[in-house]
Parts: structure tokens; C-alpha cells; sequence
């Protein structure tokens, strides 16, 4: 399982600039494998309507994440349009995984994201932990049980910010098949959203994501995010 799902969850970021591994819109404590790296082309703005809509403006965010020190580490560095589809800044990122997961603890990491010209840096710090952990652990000695396979289920919280504008961050992911992962995850305050979607394996190393986004207190979709992701040694 976790090796399907990496190309699929390892390098979603969602609406922000810079895009450490994740879901959505939220970080994880996921970690791109070492000499490997995360190709990803995103769509910038996810507005539905109107004359600025995607449509119109998709303003593709290209996405770069590597992984080094035994899967300890990753750092990514995107080209995205920060005020406007002519705007394109170099952002950067860096995550290092603290604890990680195992039958008494959940995985730990924390990161930098959104470091670029002219933009506020934040940090944050994240756990992730497998709801049926042990199960999926004792069913890899279960060879006679292959052909019914437990599928993962797993939450993720934290928080990110800065020390001045701190916001918490809550999401979920559920394999349902080998080749389906369903997604949700949510931001808090007024600039961030509530949002669900999922991402199709195509292979261990090339998926495909789209997501539903609602605005925090709105009662209507309002976006949508869209990515494919390519996973490759270097």
C-alpha cells in the first residue's frame, strides 16, 4: 500500500504556494523516498466563474519535490503565479520527518513552505497516523490472505502559520482499491477551505488528483484543483 499511494499523496499542496507532500491542501508527514523525485503540473487558480476563472486562467503551477537522508527529508522547489497568470516566482519548501510511524507512535514532521521573493514564509508541523496499523502490519505474514487485502486508512493533524497567524489543519485518506484513494482535508480561517476529492493510480509512479474546494463559512463549491503527478529517480 504504501508504495502505490506515494505517487498519489506525496505531492499534493493544494491552492498555496510551495507544495511539501500532502494532500490537498495540507501537508503530511509523508516524505518523497530517497533519489527520487515528484514531478507535478497543477492548476494555479481554481476559481469555477467568472472572466478570471480557470477556464480562461489556469496558470499551471509546475511542482519539484526530491527526497534525501534515507526518506528523512525532502525539498521541492515550484514555479507558480503568485499575483497573476504573468506573476511566475520560484517558491521554495524543505520538510524533514521527525518520528516515524510505528505500532505506539504516529509519523511526525515538520517543514518550511512559501519561501520565495516577496512572500511570507510559514512553517509547520504535522502528524499522520494509520488508523489500522497493526492490522496492515500483521497481514504482510499472511501470504494464504493475499487476495483479501486490508486497505489503509489514515488521519493526519497539525497545525501551520506563523507564531503571529497560527491555523490548525485536519485531513484524511482512504485507499479503496489499488488504484483509488479517496481524500478530504480542511484549513481553519476565513482564507482557507473545506475539501474533498481523491486521486487515481494509474501506477505506482503516475497518478492523477482533483478536488472539490468550499470556502470556510460558505455553503456552495467554489473551486476545484487539478494535478498529475510523475514519480522518478535522479
Amino acid at each position: 500500500m504504501r508504495t502505490a499511494l506515494l505517487a498519489a499523496l506525496v505531492a499534493l499542496a493544494g491552492t498555496a504556494a510551495a507544495a511539501p507532500s500532502g494532500l490537498v491542501t495540507i501537508p503530511t508527514a509523508d516524505v518523497v523516498p530517497e533519489r527520487q523525485w515528484l514531478a507535478q503540473v497543477q492548476n494555479g487558480n481554481t476559481e469555477l466563474s467568472g472572466s478570471g476563472s480557470l477556464f480562461e486562467q489556469p496558470e499551471p503551477a509546475l511542482q519539484a519535490q526530491l527526497g534525501f537522508l534515507h526518506g528523512r527529508l525532502e525539498a521541492g522547489c515550484d514555479l507558480v503565479a503568485v499575483d497573476g497568470p504573468r506573476d511566475y516566482r520560484p517558491v521554495a519548501n524543505a520538510k524533514v520527518l521527525l518520528v516515524a510511524e510505528g505500532y505506539a507512535l504516529p509519523a511526525v514532521a515538520a517543514g518550511i513552505a512559501q519561501l520565495g521573493p516577496r512572500l511570507a514564509g510559514y512553517g509547520y508541523v504535522v502528524a499522520s497516523r494509520t488508523l489500522n496499523y497493526e492490522r496492515l502490519q500483521y497481514q504482510k505474514f499472511r501470504a494464504h490472505h493475499r487476495n483479501l487485502k486490508l486497505r489503509g486508512i489514515r488521519l493526519h493533524a497539525g497545525a501551520l502559520g506563523t507564531p503571529k497567524d497560527p491555523h490548525a489543519l485536519l485531513g484524511s485518506d482512504v485507499e479503496l482499491s489499488d488504484h483509488a484513494v479517496l481524500q478530504a482535508d480542511w484549513i481553519s480561517g476565513t482564507d482557507h477551505a473545506l475539501t474533498l476529492g481523491g486521486a487515481w493510480i494509474a501506477s505506482p509512479l503516475l497518478s492523477a488528483q482533483a478536488a472539490l474546494l468550499v470556502q470556510n463559512g460558505g455553503d456552495r463549491i467554489d473551486g476545484v484543483q487539478l494535478g498529475v503527478t510523475r514519480q522518478l529517480p535522479w
